[in-house]
C-alpha cells in the first residue's frame, strides 16, 4: 500500500512540476489591425498547486518575424465541467511576466522580467486533455495584442474566400497595412486568382 501510495504522490508531483505543453496554431491581431498566423506554437499549461495553474505562450510573437520571448500569466483557476469533462480557466491577474526575452523584443520595449498589463484571458481544455484553446487580450508599448491559440479564426478575408476567382481574400489600405473590411476611399485588393487592383469606395 504505501508503495502504491508513493508512486501516486510522485506522478502527481511529475504533473505539477513538468506540466503539459500544446502544440498548434495561434492568432495575433495588434496594433493597427495587424494580423498574423503563426503554426506550430507552444503554450505550456503548468499545475502549481491545487486548482492553480500558470500558462505559458512560449516565443510569443506579437509582431511579425519579431518573436519577443515567453509570456506567463500566473494565478489561473480552473473549473471542471462535471457533465462534460471539459476544465475552464481563467484569471484574476492583471498583468503578464516575459520570460526568455530575446533581442527583438527591445522593440516592443519587453524587457526580461517586464510585465504587460492583461485586460481579458479564458481558455479550455477538452476532456481528454489533448485540445487545449486560449484567447487572451494585453497591452505593449500602448497598443492592444489579442491571441488566440488553438482556434481557427473566422474573419472577414475568410468567409470573402470561395471558388469565384473575382473573390477578394486579401485587403490592403495604401499604406500597405492588411485590413478586414473594405474601408472609405481606395483599397488595394488581390483576388483568388492572384489579381491585385484598386478599388475607390464612396
Amino acid at each position: 500500500m504505501k508503495k502504491v501510495l508513493s508512486i501516486v504522490f510522485f506522478l502527481m508531483t511529475t504533473l505539477c512540476t513538468f506540466g503539459q505543453v500544446f502544440t498548434d496554431d495561434l492568432h495575433v491581431t495588434s496594433g493597427a489591425g495587424r494580423t498574423t498566423d503563426y503554426t506550430q506554437k507552444e503554450v505550456e499549461l503548468k499545475r502549481v498547486g491545487g486548482s492553480r495553474y500558470k500558462v505559458t505562450f512560449k516565443k510569443l510573437a506579437p509582431m511579425a518575424y519579431k518573436t519577443f520571448g515567453d509570456f506567463e500569466i500566473d494565478g489561473v483557476m480552473s473549473k471542471v465541467d462535471a457533465e462534460t469533462g471539459v476544465t475552464t480557466f481563467s484569471t484574476s491577474a492583471t498583468e503578464g511576466k516575459w520570460v526568455n526575452v530575446t533581442s527583438t523584443a527591445a522593440i516592443g520595449g519587453v524587457t526580461e522580467g517586464s510585465k504587460s498589463t492583461l485586460t481579458s484571458f479564458t481558455a479550455t481544455l477538452s476532456a481528454d486533455k489533448s485540445k487545449f484553446v486560449a484567447e487572451l487580450n494585453f497591452m505593449t508599448m500602448g497598443s492592444d495584442v489579442s491571441v488566440v491559440f488553438g482556434k481557427q479564426i473566422d474573419t472577414a478575408i475568410n468567409t470573402l474566400t470561395t471558388a469565384d476567382d473575382n473573390t477578394y481574400v486579401e485587403i490592403y489600405n495604401l499604406g500597405g497595412v492588411r485590413i478586414q473590411h473594405l474601408q472609405r476611399g481606395i483599397n488595394i485588393v488581390r483576388t483568388a486568382n492572384g489579381k491585385v487592383k484598386k478599388l475607390l469606395v464612396k
